[in-house]
């Protein structure tokens, strides 16, 4: 960490680490799990000639706090050796859809993830906050046409791994940019309650691992309102509507081959705590 002034330091790191594979990734005989979620079910296959990843990362970023505003932002790199992926083995079909897919662990010799993320809060006078937040993750295969899976169809003269050519394809299972972004009113003196609306803009999904079945996913934007109330010393009470345009959309994660799956509608909820 550097402390460029009172306001604002600077930081920066690397770091060295190593994931040895687990026994379901080295000795698992097509068993039923969730590995890709946009499958229901899929049937992933052990491989015990499976490496250990071997990850090197350098993260650099910054913070700053002044009176009415507070902000960061943090971004990272990472390579990873041996990355443990996935090797497309054939599926079970119903006609046209894809019912459960059939994977095989496998070692790719190098694998990136890069990614930031920020926050930002600006006090426009004692009782209202504008904020924001926001995330991104980039993760890509560089070595695609390289396996160890014993089974894999490369293995059979296919154009490469999971039976498709290229050098590289992004990961599997990566959320795509999402950034949160909202004002909060709060009673100035002694903040005993206080009203906050947020949007939640998740931008498309276009970068997917088209050789493992995973399909893209469109952009949307939610609504979120939450208010809170210190009704006394012990008892505080929270309200709020999420979704609160009833807005229909998916997941990125949302099971999507058997059945479409989307998020539930406008979603209305209460609490209290009691403390004495």
């Amino acid at each position: 960490d550097y402390a460029v002034d009172e306001n604002v330091t600077m930081k920066a790191g690397a770091g060295f680490g190593m994931r040895a594979p687990t026994m379901a990734e080295m000795y698992s005989v097509g068993y039923f799990a969730t590995v890709t979620p946009q499958f229901v079910l899929t049937t992933p296959a052990g491989n015990s000639l499976l490496k250990a990843e071997k990850r090197t990362q350098i993260d650099i970023g910054f913070t700053a706090e002044y009176e009415k505003f507070r902000g960061g932002l943090n971004a990272y790199h990472a390579w990873i050796k041996d990355f443990i992926t996935l090797d497309f083995a054939g599926t079970v079909r119903q006609g046209a859809t894809l019912v459960q897919p059939f994977y095989g662990y496998t070692n790719t010799d190098l694998a990136t993830l890069a990614g930031f993320e920020g926050y930002a809060e600006h006090d426009l006078n004692d009782w209202f906050t504008t904020f924001g937040t926001v995330s991104f993750t980039e993760g890509r295969d560089h070595s695609r046409r390289g396996t160890n899976y014993p089974f894999s169809t490369a293995k059979f003269g296919s154009p490469g791994r999971s039976n498709r050519a290229g050098a590289e394809e992004p990961l599997p299972v990566i959320f795509p940019l999402e950034a949160r972004l909202g004002l909060r009113l709060t009673e100035p003196v002694e903040g005993r309650w206080g009203a906050e609306l947020a949007a939640r803009i998740v931008d498309n999904q276009d970068r997917v691992a088209l050789s493992l079945a995973e399909q893209p996913t469109a952009g949307y934007t939610t609504f979120d309102l939450r208010a809170f109330a210190q009704v006394s010393d012990g008892l505080l009470v929270v309200a709020g509507v999420e979704n609160l345009t009833d807005k229909n959309y998916q997941e990125h994660f949302d099971a999507r081959n058997i059945t479409q799956v989307f998020q539930p509608g406008a979603n209305y909820y209460f609490g209290a705590e009691l403390t004495y």
